[in-house]
């Protein structure tokens, strides 16, 4: 449960400051992603959202027109995702979940009661000004984004996979064979906010013995190279019944995933929503693995310690066009762990 921390200076702004996780694993402790959220009572500078920003250690997202805070009824919320460095992205998926479950429960979390409330919260990102609409169902949020879809394939010219591999402690013979008929997406760069090089590890144990890269300069020009990939995401496939015993669906696949991100102050990702949006994507374009729900679920961050669970639906166009438009269900459990208030100065 989550503690209160209160700050009295003498700023006429109050700015309430959550730490949540996003994409927490129902079954197992201490998982999902960090994102801090920052709430003012008042308009902000972009030069005051970049301070919040850095004193984060984990990406951030600083919520402006909150109605309840600046009594700005007529405006829906507008979202600025920031990460670690301060740098301001267009979208990022586990803080937009954790945000938008803050706004819902915000009382609940204030009064240090659980919640239990079904709200509709629609909301701007500041970069781009795109709408989006999630459903928050207590402590989980369905997020509904109409997104395109772009995918290329990475120039081995440019950076081969054997390098990209070696850099992560693994080799060639880690990639799964085509014996089983499956075309993997491999070694290609998908999309559906910024892109995320795909490449497919033959066994979880494999991919688990990848380590954060070795020099991280050397990784981020590695990145750069492939067609500016903003992150490696490595998967495997395994049943559902070998991590979630409660669920009989032994014969369905799960994704277990790992994000290394070109460069974002941190080595490795414990849940990466538009990276598992992406795989999602390049999968329904295969028309491969689909579950009986139409759900793909991906875990991730289970060698730090930290299980996340991403859970991603896929619907709209069902073609292979180049560039489709799909719409992207994304849902995850959020935790609040604290919960402070300040004043801007």
């Amino acid at each position: 449960m989550y503690t209160t921390n209160t700050k009295q200076l003498t700023a006429m702004r109050r700015v309430v400051y959550a730490s949540a996780r996003a994409f927490v694993s129902p079954r197992m402790e201490g998982g999902g992603n960090p994102v801090n959220i920052f709430v003012s009572s008042g308009p902000t500078t972009s030069d005051e959202r970049v301070d919040l920003a850095k004193t984060c250690p984990w990406e951030s997202v600083v919520i402006e027109n909150d109605t309840e805070s600046s009594n700005n009824s007529g405006s829906l919320p507008i979202f600025h995702f920031f990460m670690p460095s301060g740098e301001e992205v267009s979208f990022c998926g586990h803080a937009a979940i954790g945000a938008c479950s803050f706004l819902a429960n915000k009382k609940s979390i204030i009064s240090n009661k659980s919640s239990t409330e079904v709200a509709s919260v629609p909301f701007l990102t500041a970069v781009d000004g795109a709408k989006y609409n999630s459903r928050v169902m207590g402590n989980e949020v369905e997020l509904v984004m109409g997104m395109q879809h772009y995918e290329t394939e990475c120039n081995p010219q440019s950076c081969s996979l054997k390098d990209i591999l070696s850099e992560l402690g693994l080799d060639m013979s880690d990639i799964p064979s085509s014996d089983d008929g499956i075309s993997w997406p491999t070694y290609i760069n998908s999309s559906v906010a910024r892109r995320k090089t795909l490449i497919p590890i033959r066994t979880a144990d494999r991919l688990h013995a990848a380590t954060p890269p070795l020099n991280p300069t050397k990784f981020r020009e590695m990145c750069d190279s492939i067609d500016d990939s903003t992150g490696i995401y490595l998967y495997s496939t395994f049943t559902q019944s070998e991590i979630d015993g409660s669920v009989a669906k032994g014969s369905e696949l799960a994704f277990e995933c790992r994000q290394f991100p070109r460069s974002s102050g941190y080595p490795e990702d414990p849940a990466t929503g538009i990276a598992a949006g992406a795989l999602a994507a390049s999968l329904h374009k295969r028309q491969i693995i689909k579950s009986r729900d139409g759900i793909y679920r991906m875990y991730q961050g289970t060698s730090m310690g930290r299980p996340s669970k991403i859970q991603v639906k896929i619907g709209g166009n069902k073609s292979k066009e180049t560039n489709p438009s799909l719409d992207i269900s994304y849902s995850g459990l959020v935790v609040f762990d604290s919960l402070s208030h300040s004043d801007l100065k």
